[in-house]
Order: C-alpha cells, then structure tokens, then sequence
C-alpha cells in the first residue's frame, strides 16, 4: 500500500568528479530515492537536475547512450560500459561518478 509521500525511501549522496563536477557546479549532492530505483533512474534525475551542459558530458553525443563511466556504489565498481545500470539503490549508498583517465609517458 503506498501513501502519497510515504513511498519515498530516502537519499543517496553523489560525488562528481572531473568534468561532471565542473558541469554540476558542486562536487557532491544528495538525491532522494524511491525504493527500487536503480543507477539509470539516478543518473536521469542527475540529468535532470544538472541540465543540458551535465547531460552532454555523461552521454556520448552521437549515439545518445552513457559514456564510459567508472560508477562506484560504496567500494563496489558498476561500469557503464558493461551496463548494469540496472543495480537497485539503497537509502544511505555512496555513489562516485569518475570518467577514465588515460597517460602516460
């Protein structure tokens, strides 16, 4: 049974790093939930919140899909480019959005 308001499971905070960080304006942010929303739910309310300069940077500009993301829920690695974007949050998780650093000599 689920009451207007009562179905709310509560938040999860998320660190951006790197260019998302400069396109959100903030290096962390805490987002409510609902239960049984999952990483592609947050991203959409990420994208949501952030506009068009944060929606550019997290997905690829000619294919419309998720760029490649390391994503980290606690200390467990949830790669979007292995798609599981499907993984359930829970009230109280961490999640790290970092883009893929390359270099070298």
């Amino acid at each position: 049974m689920s009451i207007q308001g009562l179905d709310k499971m509560g938040k999860v905070k998320v660190k951006l790093f790197a260019h998302l960080r400069q396109a959100a304006g903030m290096k962390e942010v805490d987002i409510e939930i609902n239960e049984g929303e999952t990483i592609k739910d947050l991203i959409g309310k990420l994208s949501r919140r952030f506009g068009k300069d944060f929606e550019d940077r997290i997905r690829d500009p000619l294919t419309g899909s998720l760029a490649p993301f390391l994503i980290m829920v606690g200390q467990e690695e949830i790669s979007s480019v292995k798609g599981n974007l499907n993984h359930k949050l829970r009230d109280g998780d961490t999640v790290s959005l970092l883009e893929p650093v390359g270099g070298g000599w």
